[in-house]
């Protein structure tokens, strides 16, 4: 799996494509978090439509569930909007988050357009920022 990760004014943005699997799951959660912008409660906008999901497992996701368990402390209440392009992926992001709020602070929610997940990032109480829609950032 391939990831970029990016601090845009002030949430990440971040680009998942290519075959997932724990190892490098990991590695993406670990660099996230180890950003010199990183802060506990921040805000990520990952863009997952070239992300390729089909070869994980049920037991991965639990695995990377447990990853998310165990950077809680780093991650704290940050909000991450994950946009996907495809149904599966859409599942293992619900799955994923089933099992992982269960034990962190943190939240995340998938969505189908890049749209959707930024007026759900962004246009929260929880984020005090008024905006209209087309003033979202691209």
């Amino acid at each position: 799996m391939d990831f970029k990760i990016a601090f845009i004014n002030d949430h990440f943005e971040v680009k998942l494509s290519g075959k997932a699997n724990v190892a490098d799951g990991r590695k993406y959660l670990y660099q996230l978090t180890s950003h010199e912008k990183w802060r506990p409660g921040s805000l990520v906008l990952s863009d997952e439509t070239e992300l390729e999901v089909k070869s994980l497992s049920v037991d991965d996701i639990e695995r990377i569930a447990l990853i998310c368990y165990d950077i809680k402390h780093e991650l704290g209440t940050a909000r991450i909007a994950a946009y996907v392009s495809s149904e599966l992926t859409y599942g293992m992001n619900r799955m994923l988050q089933a099992h992982a709020e269960k034990e962190w602070d943190a939240q995340l929610r998938v969505f189908r357009t890049r749209l959707d997940a930024q007026k759900w990032l962004f246009n929260t109480l929880f984020y005090k920022r008024s905006f209209s829609p087309n003033s979202l950032p691209d």
